[in-house]
């Protein structure tokens, strides 16, 4: 099906590429015609790919996010939007903007709706983590791009193409956008808002690349590329460009900082804001940390206070209380004490209170 023909072949290295013939190159714009289409099943597989994502970044369940990515039929629009761009088909680039668009609108509504629905739910690993957009979620995402075009062009290899939408990861940094605005904690939002657009970007252009180097032309009779497709590759080329400087330098500071690695967990909304109103009663005593030190039930609550005082044994017997009575359970809960005032215990000093937390 994909043959090599030397007189039709790139120079150089890209001799080494296979050159999709005009029968092959019929068949992924069929291909691309039905699977990049705005229609109904694209509607109920991206509606569920995404309810999917948010559930599972809720929970912290990587499975679930997992499996999320694999049913999301996202990646189709944007490889046969960089199909598209190489050979110059207006009809299908549009297609496949416009489903990737009305996904993109869609899964946000359903991730806002969820995120309505569950009010008390806190960020997890899995949702901070897309909070974390640097450099290399650029290079996975070209990268991604890259390989989903060369295993459509070869149709022995489109079993990968399963693997690459795990990797390229769209819905799970679009249902996080949702949750975190339902939330009103706006700065994750608009951490997984670039997150996806540079996916989207690069995926593209990474799709765009591969084809041209299969031999994509302008057309199906090999005439020039048109005005618009080379102004559109040109901005996409200009949009990553644009990108690379300050993923680079937020790459470079989260590798002198380190990796976020929790060691404790913490508690849930409700115990927080039990324990924070009977605090709240006391006189200089502040609250530096209401955690759980594992995901054990069993591993109990473990509450630290500052305060430049003692403390009671009434206090402390009242928020074992507190925790027990919010959680419904007899639990094991050690409240502890740091001498000073907690501005001697915060890295980057700033005006505390016992207000009751933000939740997400």
């Amino acid at each position: 099906m994909v043959e090599t023909k030397p007189s039709d072949s790139p120079q150089g290295i890209l001799r080494m590429f296979p050159t999709l013939e005009r029968h092959d190159r019929i068949s992924l714009i069929d291909l691309f015609e039905k699977s990049a289409k705005w229609n109904i099943d694209f509607i109920v597989m991206m509606g569920l790919a995404t309810a999917l994502a948010a559930l599972g970044l809720m929970q912290d369940s990587t499975p679930v996010v997992i499996g999320a990515m694999l049913v999301a039929p996202l990646m189709s629009p944007l490889i046969g939007a960089g199909f598209a761009l190489v050979q110059g088909n207006v009809t299908l680039f549009r297609d496949s903007m416009q489903a990737m668009a009305y996904g993109v609108s869609g899964g946000l509504l359903i991730s806002l709706f969820l995120g309505f629905l569950t009010p008390e739910y806190e960020p997890t690993l899995e949702i901070m983590a897309r909070g974390n957009v640097n450099l290399l979620d650029l290079a996975v995402a070209v990268l991604s791009g890259m390989a989903a075009a060369y295993s459509m062009g070869r149709p022995d290899l489109f079993a990968t193409v399963a693997g690459v939408a795990i990797a390229a990861a769209l819905v799970p940094p679009l249902a996080v956008v949702g949750i975190a605005t339902a939330a009103g904690v706006f700065w994750l939002a608009g951490a997984a808002a670039v997150l996806l657009i540079t996916n989207l970007i690069a995926i593209i252009l990474g799709a765009a690349i591969i084809f041209r180097m299969l031999g994509v032309h302008g057309s199906l009779t090999g005439s020039q590329q048109p005005l618009w497709a080379r102004r559109m590759f040109l901005a996409l080329i200009l949009s990553v460009g644009m990108l690379v400087f300050p993923l680079g330098d937020r790459a470079l500071k989260q590798a002198r900082i380190g990796q976020a690695r929790p060691s404790s967990y913490p508690a849930s909304l409700k115990v927080r804001n039990a324990v924070h109103e009977r605090v709240a009663k006391e006189v200089d005593v502040e609250i530096l940390m209401i955690a759980r030190v594992g995901v054990e039930p069993d591993m109990g609550v473990h509450i630290l206070l500052v305060s430049p005082n003692e403390i009671s044994a009434e206090l402390s017997d009242d928020l074992n209380q507190v925790v027990d009575r919010t959680i419904g359970t007899d639990i094991d809960v050690r409240v502890a004490r740091l001498k000073g005032k907690i501005n001697d215990y915060l890295v980057d000093p700033v005006r505390t209170s016992t207000k009751k937390p933000k939740s997400l």
